[in-house]
């Protein structure tokens, strides 16, 4: 793998930061599967974190690059990857799965409802369940970086929480910057928990996982965010390990999780 362009990279994590939660719509849920948890059991017992490992193989995609296009299909590819790999998650859990709708931009423009930040990648629209991202010049030049894989598959892991009735549940109460940390965290983890499934599939090196994993210990909110939404650095790299290493959301329970593991 190339080396990321870790700045550029930082950058589009801030972006990340300040879009992550920018959105509270609500959606349907789907109609297949068992009864979605609500309440405080939607966050604590969902069937999600005994579903077991993630173990959806994906063939590895060949780096197209140099254009939109081929940015798109390598794009398109991956999030079958992610389509395939949470379905059977969900349907272990017994619980619905719906596909998002796809939007990709060739620029900053608005998405669900709201203009597009500056460094922002990739946005989740709860109303609508719709992943919006952005290809970007570096994403036309490596669109199989590990680092931007990882900023869809939270993206994604936000779809995820909303199918499974954490999302929903937690824009029923008054938001905090504590829910939100739980939320978000929670995103990076079951992203991780997606690429450690995938990662010996598409030969990924040892390496490329230190280079995502730095990147993230230099974007937390003591660092990019005052507002604390997103957690220290500490604490992603914490729940991005956890995931990865248990490939399984149920290593990403941050609902009952001690303050300290998501301040």
């Amino acid at each position: 793998m190339r080396t990321p362009h870790i700045a550029l990279l930082t950058g589009a994590l801030a972006g990340l930061l300040f879009t992550g939660t920018a959105h509270a719509d609500t959606g349907s849920t789907g109609t297949a599967g068992a009864p979605v948890p609500t309440g405080t059991k939607a966050f604590t017992d969902n069937p999600l974190y005994r579903s077991g490992k993630l173990t959806m193989p994906c063939g590895r995609q060949p780096e197209d690059s140099g254009s939109f296009t081929a940015t798109k299909k390598h794009l398109t590819a991956m999030l079958g990857c992610l389509n395939a790999s949470w379905s059977a998650q969900l349907k272990k859990a017994g619980l619905p799965f719906r596909k998002p709708t796809i939007r990709f931009m060739a620029k900053p423009g608005s998405a669900c409802g709201s203009a597009w930040h500056k460094n922002g990648t990739g946005r989740y629209c709860s109303k609508g369940q719709q992943l919006v991202i952005l290809i970007d010049d570096y994403a036309i030049e490596y669109p199989a970086d590990p680092l931007a894989l990882h900023l869809i598959a939270h993206e994604y892991a936000h779809h995820v929480q909303n199918l499974v009735g954490i999302r929903p549940v937690a824009y029923t109460k008054a938001k905090s910057l504590v829910q939100s940390r739980r939320l978000e965290l929670q995103a990076d983890c079951l992203g991780a928990a997606f690429m450690g499934g995938i990662w010996a599939s598409q030969e990924y090196k040892d390496k490329d996982w230190k280079d995502v994993v730095d990147v993230y210990r230099d974007s937390g909110d003591e660092k990019l965010n005052k507002e604390r939404s997103h957690g220290t650095g500490k604490n992603r790299v914490a729940w991005l390990q956890k995931g990865f290493a248990a490939a399984s959301p149920a290593a990403c329970n941050t609902w009952t999780a001690s303050a300290s593991r998501i301040a």
